[in-house]
């Protein structure tokens, strides 16, 4: 009970001293305090025209400007393999050897065969001469010194030997056509490289039968530059188009093009487009773009998935604030300016994108407007601040 007492006993005094404490201190000193909480302490930058250029991001594949697959023009069995699977090649690198055995004694018999029609030819036209003398001879002749069949037998082996000659001159073509399909047959028994890229893995190894109707024998990829494959909505697309028929400059001037690897790294080098497709699609309202990189070092490889960041590349200026100014509000968006007295004063803007902690700012405010780009939670219409510049967006 004594130790209630006493509780309250000392809260009694701690009162009484709090309000002798009041009276001691003077009115104007209160009044001064209140003063001083009315400036509120901020932070202010001035509004300015930038470059914003907020990039647009695509999902894309990477895919080879050109693909061949390496197919054997005739059959046979692989004597040898020439390339180190994964490796460069150039255009012309020999990859594969077949057997060519069979072929080059094929060759050989077609040329025999075209040397014994040669010959034949060479026959057939002394035989045609003799009967063209023989005929004339009979033809000069006196009506009483031949009969008409003489004359007749004559004149049908002169056809003859013509058409003996025609045919022998047949049988050369036909035999130098046999010729050029043995020469076709042993030239293709080296497979060279059509193009140059980077080959795969060999599907048939030494000791394998392999024809044109089988599968191929390796596939070469070209590597530098690459394609990158991505689809674009139909609104981008006409955003594209406008800009670019703003500035007066084809499509591929106007845009600029890069890619964010896997791993979020940033591929040094920029593409071009190569080309877009000449239909949109009607079902997801897309137009697929190929834009192509330069890739040295093979650092995109075919169907891998990258991130396509695009952008103009030369955008105007336009204003931007940082995107801590800006407020929602019941009625829009709205940001708290300073003006030349320090008292805060909130404008209704209409704001565009945001992008590396800017703002875009359509109308409502104007270059050189001091906002506050902080603490503007504690703002009230024609409240005094104290300001603490910042450096302006850049």
């Amino acid at each position: 009970m004594s130790k209630t007492v006493n509780c309250i006993v000392f809260g009694a005094a701690m009162v009484a001293v709090g309000w002798f404490g009041r009276q001691l201190v003077p009115t104007g000193a209160h009044s001064r305090s209140a003063k001083s909480e009315e400036a509120v302490p901020v932070v202010v930058t001035t509004a300015r025209s930038v470059v914003f250029n907020p990039p647009t991001e695509y999902v894309g594949h990477v895919e080879p400007a050109e693909t061949t697959d390496i197919l054997p023009q005739i059959d046979g069995y692989i004597k040898k393999v020439c390339f180190d699977e994964g490796a460069k090649v150039s255009t012309g690198d020999l990859l594969f050897e077949i057997d060519q055995e069979q072929y080059l004694a094929s060759r050989n018999l077609r040329y025999s065969e075209v040397r014994s029609a040669e010959a034949k030819v060479e026959v057939a036209k002394s035989d045609l001469e003799r009967a063209e003398r023989y005929y004339r001879r009979l033809a000069a002749a006196d009506d009483r010194g031949i009969t008409a069949t003489e004359l007749d037998n004559a004149e049908m082996a002169l056809s003859s030997a013509k058409a003996t000659l025609n045919s022998a001159v047949a049988a050369v073509e036909q035999a130098k056509a046999a010729a050029a399909i043995a020469d076709f047959n042993l030239k293709h028994t080296k497979v060279f490289s059509p193009m140059s890229g980077r080959i795969g893995r060999a599907f048939h190894h030494v000791g394998d039968y392999v024809s044109p109707s089988k599968s191929a024998l390796a596939r070469v990829v070209k590597l530098d530059p690459i394609r990158v494959v991505f689809p674009i909505t139909d609104r981008d697309y006409d955003a594209w188009q406008s800009a670019a028929e703003r500035r007066g400059t084809e499509l591929n001037a106007s845009r600029r093009f890069r890619i964010r690897l896997p791993n979020g790294e940033e591929y040094a080098e920029r593409g071009s487009i190569e080309f877009g497709d000449n239909e949109m699609s009607r079902e997801t309202g897309t137009l697929v773009m190929y834009v192509s990189f330069p890739n040295p070092s093979g650092r995109l490889v075919p169907n891998a998935f990258v991130r396509v960041l695009s952008d103009e590349a030369n955008p105007p200026r336009a204003l931007a604030v940082p995107s801590g100014a800006v407020v929602p509000c019941d009625d829009g968006v709205r940001i708290w300016t300073v003006d030349g007295e320090n008292k805060a004063r909130s404008v209704l803007v209409e704001t565009g994108k945001t992008w590396n902690g800017a703002t875009l700012v359509k109308s409502g405010l104007s270059e050189g407007d001091r906002i506050v780009c902080s603490g503007a939670f504690k703002l009230k219409e024609g409240m005094a601040v104290v300001c603490r510049e910042e450096n302006e967006v850049r």
